[in-house]
């Protein structure tokens, strides 16, 4: 189905074009009528023109025993005869591709008078050696590769875009096309006959693949292969539905590049059967204030939003594996679906901002992977758990549980940061709302959910989730702690927190022995605050004993609640102003531990 989707996406917009493919220009040589340069080769390598370009097959082009070269626009080696002076064994090759590419315009002229001095202009300076040879110096000078793409203007006219020359073009393209016995097959794309291509174009773009491209179809092993088909034909498709695909691939690939929907070697494509102007995976990926709100508005009311329509609505995700691509994942469905299931994410999401006066929802999706990556590493999201990227998109696009790695790599990432504190003694890491309202999600989507876990955006105060009550605990015995001592060189949480966390019940003992000596201090510093800290410490204490008592070890999504209740507890504090006050005038403070 994902290849007759992408079929169906090219031919939507008009893509895959046998006789014309998009390619980055990255130098013009600029002539006059007269074929002589009207200036320096412009350099469009920093910002190089996307343009159709007439196309060859690459089998055709790197074949060594007939050199060839692309109509009108190709390499600096084919194009000008620009070559690297450390591969003199090119020389042949490099003048038989030069050769070629001037045949072609010599034919074209014979077949457009209307454009005989435009490409007699060109000829001209092909032609002439010492011109060239200036050329050449020029592009040595500028550090150009004969790689990189060029073409030709002549007054300021692009040639390769001239309506007649593109007509001469597709008419020499049907000439050459070779007439074949070979049998028809079925296309496994398409389902009909035609016949086969014996191998696929390569694919540009692909994280993790080849920088000269990767294959999305290919039998390199005998293991792969049967009833003596070869290459490509052990899944048979046709040359237009194979250049159809890899059109499709070519522009769903920019898209999710300039979208920045790529993570750690994988990239996440989506795109719809009709064209739409709301994507709701848009939204997905840049959190956009305005349009989350008018997304979560649409649901609420039960209309669609203005574009939208019940149509199909696919993603895939990609990686690559050497000279192949791999993929990673693939959803099918249908927009208003996917509208509803990017809204309830957002929902989810929801979690109180530190400072505790207001709530975000607005995550993008490389927001959330940015709070599992560990910004120590050159590359961060190397830390991501295997597969991250893929399994948030599918959980998003689907409603789907979230992988339980993910869980536990936010809460690894949180206690190294609670654990590990500042750069410098006495300061400390800031919260991550992005990191809690992932945990809240993972903790939402559980099997293992119940009625009584506390998974709310703000401190929920009637929670009888014993986990959440012991988080709530750490974070009242913590601002305790700020309120006698003031900023420290570790605090409670970045000694214990890790403790706490996983075995409340041998942790919390040795805290309570400081607990008095906290709270004298606290009254005598900031009077009745610390009897209000011993009131709030006694009533979680009673609650959490009603429960059950303090748990000896917490599990996984326990954690999760944990460290919920303590975030949200920290948050409700400067949510209000009077421990704001406190917690200002307690950070000046600056005293040994007792």
């Amino acid at each position: 189905m994902m290849l007759q989707a992408l079929i169906a996406y090219a031919e939507r917009e008009n893509l895959g074009d046998p006789d014309f493919e998009p390619a980055d220009v990255q130098w013009v040589i600029q002539l006059t009528k007269r074929g002589r340069r009207a200036g320096p080769p412009l350099d469009l390598r920093k910002s190089p023109k996307r343009i159709l370009i007439p196309t060859l097959e690459q089998k055709l082009l790197t074949d060594a025993r007939r050199p060839r070269a692309r109509f009108l626009c190709d390499s600096l080696e084919r194009s000008v005869g620009f070559a690297e002076a450390t591969k003199p064994e090119r020389v042949a090759r490099v003048a038989g591709s030069l050769r070629f590419f001037k045949d072609l315009l010599q034919q074209c002229r014979d077949a457009c008078p209307a454009e005989a001095a435009t490409l007699d202009a060109v000829l001209r300076f092909l032609n002439d050696d010492e011109a060239r040879e200036a050329l050449h110096a020029e592009l040595a000078a500028a550090k150009a590769k004969p790689n990189e793409l060029a073409t030709f203007t002549v007054d300021g006219t692009w040639l390769v875009e001239l309506g007649r020359i593109r007509g001469f073009w597709r008419s020499w393209r049907q000439k050459q096309k070779p007439t074949s016995a070979l049998p028809k097959r079925l296309c496994f794309a398409t389902g009909k006959l035609a016949e086969p291509v014996d191998t696929t174009g390569v694919i540009k773009g692909i994280p993790g693949g080849n920088p000269s491209g990767t294959i999305f179809l290919c039998f390199d092993k005998d293991a792969f292969c049967s009833y003596g088909l070869e290459q490509a034909q052990n899944a048979a498709l046709s040359a237009p539905a194979e250049l159809k695909i890899r059109a499709a691939l070519t522009a769903l690939i920019e898209q999710s590049r300039a979208q920045k929907l790529i993570f750690n070697d994988t990239i996440c494509l989506h795109w719809t059967r009709q064209r739409v102007e709301f994507d709701p995976v848009d939204t997905l990926a840049s959190a956009n204030p305005e349009e989350v709100a008018q997304l979560l508005k649409s649901v609420e009311t039960g209309r669609q939003v203005t574009g939208l329509e019940p149509n199909a609505y696919y993603a895939v995700s990609l990686s690559g594996n050497g000279a192949r691509i791999v993929v990673r994942d693939w959803i099918e469905s249908t927009v208003p679906e996917v509208e509803r299931h990017i809204a309830r994410w957002f929902q989810q999401l929801t979690i109180v901002e530190p400072g505790g006066a207001a709530v975000k929802r607005e995550f993008a999706l490389g927001e959330l992977l940015r709070a599992l990556a560990n910004p120590k590493l050159e590359k961060p999201f190397e830390a991501l758990p295997h597969g991250a990227a893929e399994s948030l998109l599918h959980a998003a696009l689907t409603g789907g549980p979230i992988p339980q790695a993910i869980l536990m790599a936010a809460l690894r990432r949180e206690t190294v940061d609670r654990v590990s504190g500042g750069e410098k003694p006495g300061r400390r890491r800031p919260f991550l709302p992005a990191r809690f309202a992932l945990i809240k999600l993972c903790l939402l989507r559980s099997p293992n959910r119940k009625e009584h876990h506390t998974m709310t955006e703000k401190l929920d105060p009637n929670s009888k989730d014993v986990a959440y009550l012991c988080g709530q605990l750490f974070a009242v015995l913590g601002r305790l702690q700020l309120l006698a001592l003031g900023k420290v060189g570790a605090s409670i949480a970045e000694r214990t927190y890790g403790g706490v966390a996983t075995r409340p019940a041998t942790t919390l003992g040795p805290l309570f022995t400081k607990v008095p000596a906290y709270l004298k201090k606290a009254n005598e510093r900031f009077p009745g605050a610390g009897t209000n800290k011993q009131k709030e410490i006694e009533a979680l204490c009673q609650r959490i004993e009603a429960l059950g008592g303090f748990p000896q070890t917490l599990g996984l999504e326990e954690q999760g609640r944990f460290a919920l209740g303590y975030y949200c507890q920290l948050a409700e504090y400067r949510a209000r102003s009077e421990e704001r006050e406190l917690e200002e005038r307690a950070e000046q403070l600056s005293e040994e531990t007792v």
